[in-house]
């Protein structure tokens, strides 16, 4: 994080005008916060990939697809939260079609990798600790 620096202009002889316009540079010059990893884009492991943009995501396992909606977030200190819908795959599909399961998304972005575990509710269950890599394969849903 970069050091904030003091003005040249002595702080006692400054007018205050001057001294809040300083501080207010300082803050939008870096002596805030440093800013959240960027998230978006391809993601892939093993056995789960995600694609995530602003507008949301898409994850696929292989043996199932999960969706990621567009509230996630991702802190500075690389904490990635996130809700949606997960589908199970597997088996012969009922006419309706799947019912989705609500999803919660919670891990950490450090550097190129992406620790992810999917909670899902009702009734509540665990998935996996993934490990993604930016840019690695894309997994395609194997079950039939």
């Amino acid at each position: 994080m970069p050091k904030c620096q003091r003005s040249a202009v002595s702080a006692n002889r400054a007018p205050l005008s001057t001294r809040l316009l300083s501080l207010g540079l300082a803050f939008a010059l870096g002596c805030s916060s440093s800013a959240a990893p960027e998230a978006a884009g391809s993601w892939g492991g093993p056995i789960v990939s995600l694609t995530l943009a602003r507008a949301g995501g898409a994850l696929t396992y292989q043996c199932g697809t999960g969706t990621i909606d567009s509230t996630w977030t991702v802190d500075s200190d690389g904490r990635f939260i996130g809700t949606g819908q997960h589908y199970t795959g597997g088996g012969p599909a009922p006419s309706g079609g799947r019912a989705p399961r609500a999803a919660r998304y919670a891990g950490r972005i450090d550097g190129n990798s992406l620790t992810l575990t999917v909670t899902l509710d009702d009734p509540a269950e665990t998935l996996g600790r993934y490990v993604l890599v930016r840019g690695g394969p894309e997994v395609r849903e194997l079950c039939l």
